[in-house]
């Protein structure tokens, strides 16, 4: 007798509600748009500007964040470089050589360097010394804390792209945890304590602002369809600040609130004598509180993309942020964890495509614009220049076109690195609403809408 075999076929599967991730992929697509460019753009001005007025009235590093290089090696490559630009093609050194600093060897070489270049007599061997000679001083000029953590973070980043591009995710995992955890301790260890608290202030107080416009738009595109302008995201935003900021800032005051405690735990009870063994005796309540910093740093760290969303989603306070973003962590974590890196790649992607874009565009326009252009006024334009050699020897209305031409291509630039608020913050509002959604069973189009409950979805009675 033959068995038979049943069969079911399974119709109408509709993927979109069974596999959700692909809505993160979405975001990062939505995240182009020029309202939240705008706002990105926006953001990254504020913080280059008061970061280079910090940079104007702080000491600088004596070694740049992330180096290996000791002080008396920098120092010491420092003057060998400083005595070589005094010396370039053949001048002699001058008296005060010594008491130069880098931004003194960089002025003289390039007026050096201008002075033989009006004489006629430049040679290929001449241009390459004078070009590697300022590379050598561009690389040990000492920088302040807002550009070596700019450099640090860029570089660090770079190393991201690179390593998902190569499936490497450990590497990915890396960059991450050098820009998170790894930036603010150098910048501890440097002496700039006032830099993190005052600029790590503006810092997250940009990110309550224009980090909560940009996901209040993509949470009332996904919900309802409509596109938010500047404006009404904006002024969203600006009434939620306070609750945004201590969303943020609530985890990381409780970890040194509970750090300072331990410290004077120490000082009080293991310096004298008799109470040191009190001390030993509670030790074990001390390990607790150790436990307590570790799972809410690290807590913070990975819950840190949902703090934000929350406030724009839910409209609720900051507390409430904290709390439902580390429920749905400790009650889905692989859930989290998936859609973590599902942000990441979305993010690596997002950025290729919006450097491809960005490079196109700066170099397709010099090219064509300088192609009847018989001056030098568009001698550096393009993509941005990795070197920052300058251009000399030019006429003053060159020099002053050049200077305009290299403000355009500056807004482009930075527009560039505005889109990675947009994409962060647009696709970190699906992974809240996904993970709210696998904790809660809440459907994603679900948020918070004028004359409803504040931090609910209810009608108001």
């Amino acid at each position: 007798m033959q068995r038979r075999e049943q069969r079911t076929i399974v119709d109408g599967i509709d993927f979109e509600r069974v596999f959700k991730f692909p809505l993160i992929i979405t975001a990062i697509t939505n995240s182009m748009q020029p309202a939240r460019l705008l706002i990105g753009f926006v953001m990254v001005i504020v913080l280059m500007a008061t970061g280079r007025l910090w940079d104007s009235l702080a000491p600088t590093l004596a070694i740049p964040l992330g180096s290996d290089a000791e002080v008396s090696e920098l120092t010491q490559q420092r003057q060998v470089v400083i005595a070589l630009s005094g010396t370039i093609l053949g001048n002699t050194a001058p008296d005060n050589l010594q008491t130069w600093s880098v931004q003194d060897a960089q002025s003289h070489l390039l007026t050096a360097w201008s002075e033989h270049e009006a004489s006629g007599s430049v040679s290929r061997k001449d241009r390459d010394e004078f070009e590697k000679l300022y590379l050598d001083l561009e690389s040990i000029r000492p920088l302040g804390p807002f550009e070596s953590s700019a450099s640090f973070v860029s570089s660090k980043w770079n190393a991201i792209v690179d390593a998902a591009l190569n499936l490497d995710a450990v590497g990915s995992w890396q960059g991450v945890v050098s820009i998170v955890w790894e930036l603010p301790q150098l910048l501890w260890n440097a002496g700039h304590h006032w830099f993190i608290s005052v600029y790590g202030f503006i810092l997250l107080l940009v990110i309550s602002v224009g980090g909560g416009s940009i996901a209040r738009m993509q949470a009332c595109q996904h919900a309802r369809g409509d596109r938010l302008s500047v404006k009404g995201a904006v002024q969203f935003s600006t009434q939620r600040w306070r609750a945004s900021l201590l969303a943020l800032t609530a985890p990381g005051m409780l970890v040194a609130g509970v750090s300072i405690g331990l410290v004077l735990f120490g000082l009080l009870l293991f310096n004298v004598p008799v109470l040191n063994l009190i001390g030993s005796i509670l030790y074990g309540v001390a390990l607790l509180f150790g436990l307590l910093i570790a799972i809410v740093a690290v807590g913070y760290a990975i819950c840190w993309p949902m703090l934000v969303p929350a406030v724009a989603v839910e409209n609720c306070e900051g507390g409430e942020s904290v709390q439902r973003s580390f429920a749905y962590m400790f009650a889905r974590p692989l859930h989290l964890l998936g859609y973590l890196v599902v942000l990441v790649v979305g993010l690596v992607l997002g950025f290729i495509i919006v450097r491809l874009i960005s490079t196109m565009t700066l170099d397709f326009t010099a090219n064509l614009v300088d192609a009847w252009a018989f001056n030098q006024s568009l001698g550096n334009a393009g993509a941005i220049q990795t070197d920052g050699i300058p251009a000399l020897g030019l006429i003053w209305y060159e020099s002053a076109a050049s200077g305009l031409v290299t403000l355009w291509e500056t807004v482009v630039h930075d527009f560039m690195i505005g889109w990675l608020f947009s994409g962060f913050f647009s696709s970190s509002v699906m992974v809240y609403l996904l993970m709210r959604h696998q904790c809660d069973r809440q459907d994603t189009h679900d948020i918070w809408w004028d004359g409803t409950i504040v931090g609910s979805t209810v009608a108001e009675p």
